[in-house]
């Protein structure tokens, strides 16, 4: 009869070294974002230099290209690639919508399988979603640890979901004057 007491004591602590073993895999799926950083754009928007200003006036060191493919990336140890597309943009760097959402899929897997922290980051608002920007998100989402995303009736919904979806981190700003923060906020355990 002692024998049988000793079964439910080892099926607890077999559940309890699984869960904590999976804690811990959650837990390093998402590297910690740390400089230096590359900043990119999923779209050849302007909104880059937003983030780039943002990274330079917390003093970590960065550098970014807003055409950057996976050579350029190599020495950083985060990625920020900021969403939003711009048409007169992408046709100034011979882009079209299929070959930047290539170009950032492939930044996204290489950087992912070398452990790099990847921050997205939509600056969009209130407006709705153009469909290349939707098209160039939708491709990424799934790549991304980290995103932030300013406030917006069109696109709380896309983002939160996303986010469950996925498991990525989500902040949600106020407007793009909020960037520096949210950006700060990551970078706070380094």
């Amino acid at each position: 009869m002692r024998r049988y007491l000793f079964h439910p004591f080892l099926a607890i602590a077999i559940i309890a070294a699984t869960l904590s073993a999976s804690a811990r895999v959650h837990a390093a799926s998402a590297p910690i974002p740390k400089a230096p950083i590359f900043i990119t754009t999923a779209g050849q928007s302007g909104d880059m230099a937003l983030a780039k200003q943002a990274v330079d006036a917390l003093g970590l060191r960065s550098s970014a290209a807003p055409a950057a493919i996976c050579c350029d990336i190599k020495s950083s140890s985060t990625v920020m690639i900021v969403f939003r597309a711009d048409e007169d943009g992408m046709k100034a760097a011979w882009l079209t919508a299929r070959t930047e959402q290539r170009r950032i899929e492939d930044i996204l897997g290489k950087m992912r399988a070398s452990g790099l922290a990847i921050i997205g980051i939509h600056l969009g608002g209130q407006a709705e979603m153009d469909p290349i920007t939707r098209r160039l998100l939708d491709a990424s989402m799934s790549g991304v640890h980290y995103f932030i995303a300013t406030r917006g009736a069109s696109t709380d919904d896309y983002f939160s979901a996303a986010a469950q979806k996925y498991g990525l981190r989500l902040i949600l700003i106020d407007g793009p004057s909020r960037l520096q923060d949210a950006i700060a906020g990551l970078f706070a355990a380094e």
